[in-house]
């Protein structure tokens, strides 16, 4: 294989995956115009990866990868296009697969004064329009949500079980008083043994949340571990890490089993809102012209539903344009 196939893979991987920069997607919109086929390839593997990207996929499913196998090869008798070029493609578009769930490992090595004990940590990453359902090493299950990532150290190792977070997890805790399961996010510690609950917790929002809905949980500040609390089922704390503040309300649990569920909840959302949860939602940039309304609330479920059904849906009471370009979106008022 050479050099320029191998660069233009990694490439087509970046792209659907959503990590392209905006250099290596200029690159691959250049390769896709010098002939038929690559533009053909290009638009046959957004079409399939956009397909399988709507819903949770478990992160090692053999069944899963060969779905898009099979898929691929349905594809293939359909099209003359297909005979000579998707099989060149159905390797990465695997190997784009396992990427786009993310699942590796690194090193670290950690040093004290006796000796270097070396500690192997797994990562688990979703891109934007991307949700998985992860099984870890104690039995406990994670629905991880779009443009979110957890890492922890493999097998669990040591006396707790120990979970960094990065955006949005719906936990189901396996029970384990001896060894207590502790989530780490934006600061924040929370602690369980054997329980349900979901952490929203994206790196650009003010707003952290934690949602208890069976069991109990602890929750700490960073260098505070004096100060602890109690969270309750059916109570949620939501904590302003920019002034320090929290505050413990009652949650409708609907939209916390929506992740579980697969279900984008939209709940008296504003229009900002709408547009970054259907960004995450499926991995697009939503682009704006005119004068964005300020008095939209949006109140309304969505499973198993198009990008472009929605917008038809939203598009009949709140009177805008739209036209989708790939994974480039524009709203017009």
């Amino acid at each position: 294989m050479s050099k320029e196939k191998d660069n233009i893979d990694l490439l087509l991987v970046k792209v659907l995956t959503g990590t392209a920069s905006e250099a290596e997607s200029d690159e691959v919109k250049t390769w896709a115009k010098e002939n038929a086929v690559n533009s053909n390839t290009l638009k046959k593997l957004k079409e399939i990866w956009k397909e399988k990207s709507a819903t949770y996929s478990h992160v090692n499913s053999e069944e899963n990868i060969d779905a898009i196998w099979n898929k691929g090869i349905e594809k293939k008798k359909s099209s003359k296009f297909f005979r000579n070029t998707y099989l060149n493609y159905a390797a990465s578009l695997l190997v784009i697969l396992t990427l786009f769930t993310a699942f590796y490992y690194f090193i670290q090595i950690i040093e004290d004064e006796n000796n270097t004990k070396e500690l192997i940590y797994t990562v688990r990453e979703n891109p934007p329009g991307k949700k998985t359902k992860l099984s870890l090493p104690d039995g406990s299950v994670v629905f991880l949500n779009c443009s979110s990532s957890i890492k922890y150290i493999k097998g669990f190792e040591g006396e707790e079980r120990r979970v960094q977070l990065n955006g949005e997890a719906y936990f189901k805790v396996a029970s384990n008083p001896n060894k207590p399961f502790i989530v780490e996010s934006k600061g924040l510690i929370t602690k369980a043994l054997g329980t349900i609950f979901n952490i929203k917790a994206y790196p650009n929002c003010e707003l952290t949340s934690i949602s208890l809905l069976e069991g109990e949980v602890e929750i700490q500040n960073v260098g505070k571990e004096k100060e602890s609390i109690l969270l309750l089922p059916g109570k949620q704390l939501q904590v302003d890490i920019t002034n320090n503040t929290f505050n413990e309300i009652p949650f409708d649990s609907n939209l916390v089993v929506a992740l579980k569920e697969g279900k984008l909840v939209l709940k008296n959302s504003d229009f900002d809102t709408v547009m970054l949860n259907l960004e995450r939602w499926f991995g697009v940039n939503i682009s704006v012209l005119g004068k964005k309304p300020s008095n939209w609330r949006v109140t309304t479920v969505y499973k198993g539903q198009t990008l472009k059904n929605i917008l038809m849906d939203l598009q009949y009471s709140k009177k805008f344009t739209y036209e989708i370009n790939d994974d480039q979106i524009i709203i017009e008022f």
